[in-house]
């Protein structure tokens, strides 16, 4: 089972509350407990910026073909734009590209990073410059790989740049659930948005996604889904306040890959939020996600 992973998507960002060493660190995990081999890895490429600009916007595009971001940008994204950030992002891209590919192939594609949901067509948002996500679904729908999509976003946050960047496409449907009182403050409309409030707990969100995804994919139809898996569900995370459980969120993920598969649904997995008061714990958290894929594709149907 190949996982999709890159060196360069860790970069350096002294204090601040995204850590992009997470992804190697979920690796190492993986790795460590004997679920993947290192020779499962596999490196992404850069997508190209005819790529890219399939989901966002020219002048957008230029600034990272150009490398002209303005300290604006960086303020807007809420991190500091770096030529080594937009290399990783660029590759994260790439990496949910290649997962997706191998979701067509395979059933199940996994990249040990992306889900940059906050990224909109022309600028970046909430520590995310280039909407993965969008881009490879663009990619597909463009190549005529599929005719439908759905992305299940199931991070703490609403992906609001990916609604935005679908807002009037009937092929791709969006699904959201989401702390309704977090970051963005001004919420996109994806084709369905389940609000949750703070304190949610295992029980009321699970309750939730058991009655919502099996009929949110009978209504879109995909020929692919990718699944935003964002820790920051969890009751230790510092931005989230949902309060699920480490055993809470493994059945959120066993769910979600277990009916992506019982329904013939190629699903790609990426992980997005996660910032744990305890570091260890948003890594066993991304690891958890990916084990639960691998798991769900190696048992009998």
């Amino acid at each position: 089972m190949r996982v999709i992973f890159s060196p360069k998507y860790t970069v350096s960002t002294p204090g601040h509350v995204f850590r992009s060493d997470k992804f190697a660190r979920t690796l190492a995990l993986l790795i460590r407990k004997k679920i993947v081999d290192a020779w499962d890895v596999k490196e992404p490429a850069r997508p190209a910026y005819s790529e890219l600009a399939l989901a966002h916007s020219r002048p957008w595009v230029e600034k990272a073909r150009k490398f002209t971001f303005s300290k604006k940008d960086s303020a807007r994204a809420q991190l500091e734009i770096t030529r080594a950030v937009v290399e990783a992002h660029l590759l994260n891209v790439g990496g949910t590209i290649l997962a997706a590919e191998m979701a067509l192939n395979t059933g199940l594609g996994l990249n040990c990073g992306g889900g940059a949901h906050h990224a909109f067509a022309g600028h970046g948002e909430g520590f995310c410059l280039f909407n993965d996500i969008a881009v490879a679904i663009k990619l597909f729908l463009k190549k005529g790989w599929i005719k439908r999509a759905l992305v299940i976003d199931l991070d703490a946050h609403q992906g609001n740049g990916t609604a935005a960047i679908f807002r009037n496409d009937k092929r791709v449907f969006t699904f959201s659930m989401h702390q309704d009182d977090l970051y963005p403050e001004k919420k996109e409309k994806s084709s369905l948005d389940v609000e949750l409030p703070a304190g949610a707990g295992d029980a009321g969100y699970l309750g939730l996604l058991r009655k919502n995804l099996p009929r949110v994919i009978k209504m879109a139809r995909p020929d692919l889904a990718i699944y935003v898996a964002g820790a920051d569900v969890y009751k230790g995370d510092l931005l989230g306040g949902l309060k699920l459980s480490m055993e809470g969120i493994k059945k959120r993920d066993a769910f979600v890959f277990r009916q992506c598969r019982l329904r013939g649904v190629p699903v790609a997995a990426v992980l997005s939020g996660g910032y744990a008061k305890r570091f260890s714990d948003t890594v066993a958290i991304h690891a958890g996600t990916l084990a639960a894929g691998i798991r769900e594709w190696r048992r009998p149907l």
